[in-house]
């Protein structure tokens, strides 16, 4: 939460979370007045033993007057034309860059499956088939 009080001292207008937990508290706390959030995942709770508490600072929702809104991608499909050519431009002009983590040999696969959860990558998570 430091950190993110540090890289947003102005704080936070728009937050888009896939994360859940204690990153979406982190945002809660710094999102400023009339503020969105939209909530597309919570990886943090996937493969939760219990069910989860609430963010503990969810209030600050109601006294910062937030707008939290779920989001599926399947909702947009009509806009998925648009989408992949307006993207690919992007990317060719090098406008949108990516981390990835990869890994060697199909036998690694599962303990890159395991680390998707435990957050021990950066980005998206390959695995990369040797013949």
């Amino acid at each position: 939460m430091d950190a993110l009080n540090r890289e947003c001292s102005g704080g936070v207008d728009l937050y888009f979370d896939n994360v859940g937990g204690r990153t979406l508290e982190a945002a809660i706390q710094n999102m400023i007045s009339y503020g969105r959030i939209v909530l597309c995942g919570m990886i943090s709770q996937y493969n939760a033993r219990r069910p989860p508490r609430a963010p503990a600072n969810l209030m600050l929702a109601v006294v910062k007057r937030l707008r939290m809104q779920g989001f599926i991608v399947h909702d947009h499909m009509d806009l998925r034309p648009q989408f992949n050519a307006e993207m690919s431009t992007w990317i060719s002009q090098k406008l949108i860059t990516w981390q990835e983590t990869i890994v060697e040999g199909v036998e690694e696969a599962p303990a890159a499956f395991i680390r998707l959860f435990t957050g021990e990558k950066t980005g998206k998570m390959l695995v990369r088939i040797t013949s």
